[in-house]
């Protein structure tokens, strides 16, 4: 499962999943109540997951980034709402939920369509949705992003280090276009059985970012 920056990305990027997908797996994070590690190693961004590897691990971060804002959280703008190095695992749940609601209330294909091929109709209802609810849709902190954040590489080396510290087989992958600020990290392996995955992600993440323990990137 390889991790890069880029929630809606802030760091990690889900490579080549329509909004259809991408959907889909965040309303799948919700339901589910975990989130385990999106953005494995990047503090914010978009997740990519390997299938057969990153499941259970994206689904913590995923979890963390949908939901409906209510009208008291002061972050909520246009452009979605932003969450804070400091949010608390209750105030991204809610952001997370209060999007994933919205989704649903709009018919997104992803929340309502669980068999079948994507068909050019459902992406076409699926952006209409997401464009609906844009002013809903959780935001990473500045800080986990590598676009506004120009130290965001040192974090994620700080955060792999940790997570090497505690055993886990990781490295670093190099960044993806034309920021070399924007690299990511993914599993070698996943840990054996036991192992409290999502705590030792959470503060490794908190360590190299600073905060954003709460914070796990969602798809993008």
């Amino acid at each position: 499962m390889t991790h890069s920056a880029p929630l809606t990305t802030a760091p990690y990027t889900t490579g080549g999943r329509g909004p259809l997908a991408r959907a889909a797996a965040l309303g799948m994070a919700v339901l589910t109540g975990c989130c385990l590690l999106t953005a494995c190693g990047s503090g914010s961004g978009s997740a990519r997951t390997d299938a057969a590897v990153g499941d259970a691990a994206s689904l913590i971060t995923l979890a963390a980034g949908t939901a409906t804002a209510s009208p008291s959280d002061k972050a909520a703008t246009d452009a979605g709402v932003q969450l804070r190095l400091d949010s608390s695992p209750e105030e991204v749940t809610r952001a997370r939920m209060g999007y994933a609601t919205c989704l649903k209330a709009h018919r997104a294909p992803s929340t309502i369509k669980t068999t079948g091929v994507a068909t050019s109709a459902d992406e076409a209802a699926q952006k209409a949705a997401e464009k609906a609810c844009a002013g809903k849709r959780p935001l990473l902190p500045p800080e986990m992003d590598p676009r506004t954040n120009p130290h965001y590489a040192d974090a994620v080396r700080v955060q792999v280090k940790c997570m090497k510290d505690h055993g886990f087989k990781v490295h670093i992958t190099p960044a993806q276009g034309s920021d070399p600020n924007a690299i990511g990290w993914i599993y070698d392996r996943l840990p054996g059985p036991g192992v409290d995955i999502q705590k030792v992600q959470d503060d490794c993440r908190a360590r190299g970012f600073g905060g954003g323990a709460a914070v796990g990137p969602a798809p993008e």
